[in-house]
Order: C-alpha cells, then structure tokens, then sequence
C-alpha cells in the first residue's frame, strides 16, 4: 500500500504546464462566448487553469492554495491568455491538437491531485475521489462563471471517469523512483477512457434514460396487447437512445394497385420502410414530451387511475 512517506514531489515545471494548458483551453472556450471582454478571458483562463487545484487544496485544508502563493501559475495563465487572445482564429483550427491536450491535462491534474493528497496524509480512496474533482474542477468553475449547466453531470464524454480512472492507476503504479513514467502511464489511461467516447461513443450511463427506455417498452407491450397502438406504428427502434422511434411499412407499388387492408399484420419483409421519430429522448427540463405523456396515458388506463401531470 502507498504512503504518503515513500512519495516524492512531482517537479515544479509540470504543475506550471498543466496551468498552462488548462488555461489556454480557457482561453479558447472564453472565445467562443462574443460578449466575453479582456477581463473574462483572463478569468476564465485562471479558472480553467488553476481552479481545480484551488479546489483540492480547500478540500485538503492547505490555504491558503498553492497556487495562490507562487506567482508562477499566474504568469502560465496570463501567458495562457494572451496567446488565446491574440491566435483565438488559428487555435480553433487545431481543435483535434486541443483535443489531445485536454484529454492529457485532464490526465495530469488528476494525478497531481492523487499525489498532493496521499502526500498530505490522505489515504488512498479519498486522495482518488480528490483527484478526481481537480481534473474538472476548473471546468465546473467555467460552467459556473459562465451561468452554463455544469458539463459534467450531463450525458457526455467520459471526463470525470477519466479522471478518476487516472487516479487509479497512479496509485497502482506510483512508485517514489519513477514520477516521470508514472505520470504518463497514469495519463495515458485518462486518453484512452477519454477516445473510448470519441470513437466507440462511450458515454456515462443516465438512470433516467434507464427508466425512460424501461417505461416506453411497458407502454409499447400493454398498447399493443390491448390492440390501442396508433394506426400505422410497427415497431420500436432498438437501442437508438429514442424509443419513441417507429418503423412503418410501406407495400410495393404495382401497376394495377390493390386495396390494403390496413388491419392485414403481414406485410411484406421486403418493401421499404421508413423510420418516423414521435420524439427523441431528452433531459427533460421540467417538460413532459409527446411520447411521455402517451406513454403515462397507457400506464394510466392500465392501473384503472387517473392520469398525473407530466409537467411536474
């Protein structure tokens, strides 16, 4: 097991470049917003820069917070900003190159985190946990500044997870001789969870998908048991995240058209069909969607009990 005497110091010049980094992407996101001034992007920059580390050093009871105490950081930030500002249109190109670079930040703070805590005395769960929140800390922080929902307790690609899963791995491998190898080692896991969302579309599972997907095959099997399925509705699209999805048959024309008889279930395999989306599936916000309320309508009429407002 680690502790926190068989630790060392990770060099001074890797937590000035994850500054660095983490506020140029600051930077960057600042650009996107056109009402962002000067003093919001040098803001913004230090948050996305230093905001997780302020976090962890509150969390960890040291104040004031280190990076508030070696000016170093601020200069990286400032730097950070500068260049922002003054090649916002050319870093935009890059946005694959920044990609890289955020996944490995991502990376990087989550084991400055993990070791700042076990060399703080914590033990190794809550120094994971720790590290965790500093990876994303500065971007909560961003979300917050800019009044946005904060990213991370969203459906999305796998930040947090890959921070956490950097944090596990660098207290799996730390050893006191290797700090270097360590750190790639430990961030290199966070890119790989993080292309995990890229190129296989990984994201973190959301219970209340979970409930939507389970209650709008209930809905489906009763009305279709009962016979009360809307006219022309076949069957529901399998895993496309919006099980209000419908597939609807279409015979093939012929020269000497025939009468279909729109109660007849055999209907050929082979003709065209059509995908016809009610609704896709949404966070919700306070508002119930067409397929929700059909469905709560189903529910309702098979409990015997009044139907309740889907607007809640």
């Amino acid at each position: 097991m680690i502790v926190a005497a068989d630790l060392i110091d990770m060099p001074q010049w890797i937590y000035v470049a994850a500054v660095f980094i983490g506020a140029l992407g600051g930077a960057i996101r600042a650009g996107e917003d056109e009402h962002t001034d000067l003093v919001g992007v040098l803001t913004l920059s230090a948050a996305m820069g230093f905001g997780g580390a302020i976090i962890r050093d509150i969390l960890l009871g040291r104040l004031p917070p280190q990076s508030l105490r070696d000016p170093s950081y601020f200069v990286a930030a400032g730097v950070a900003a500068g260049i922002g500002m003054l090649f916002l249109y050319y870093l935009r190109k890059l946005g694959q190159l920044l990609w890289w670079l955020d996944s490995i930040i991502i990376g990087v703070f989550a084991v400055v985190g993990v070791n700042t805590a076990l060399l703080t005395g914590v033990r190794w769960l809550p120094a994971i946990v720790i590290g965790m929140i500093a990876s994303v800390g500065g971007l909560m922080l961003c979300d917050v500044l800019q009044g946005r929902p904060s990213s991370i307790m969203y459906m999305g690609p796998p930040n947090a997870v890959a921070g956490l899963g950097a944090g596990v791995a660098y207290v799996l491998l730390a050893r006191p001789t290797e700090p270097i190898v360590t750190l790639v080692l430990s961030t290199a896991v966070a890119v790989l969870i993080r292309l995990s969302g890229q190129v296989f579309h990984v994201s973190v599972p959301q219970p209340r998908k979970h409930a939507y997907e389970l209650k709008m095959r209930r809905a489906f099997r009763v009305a279709r048991k009962e016979g009360t399925l809307p006219e022309g509705i076949g069957e529901l699209s399998p895993a496309t995240g919006s099980l209000a999805a419908v597939t609807l048959a279409h015979p093939q024309p012929t020269a000497e058209p025939e009468v279909w008889d729109e109660a007849d279930d055999d209907v050929d395999a082979s003709a065209p069909t059509e995908t016809l989306v009610i609704d896709e599936y949404g966070p919700g916000l306070g508002q119930a969607s067409p397929s929700q309320e059909w469905a709560a309508a189903v529910e309702a009429e098979d409990s015997g009990e009044p139907e309740e407002d889907q607007t809640a």
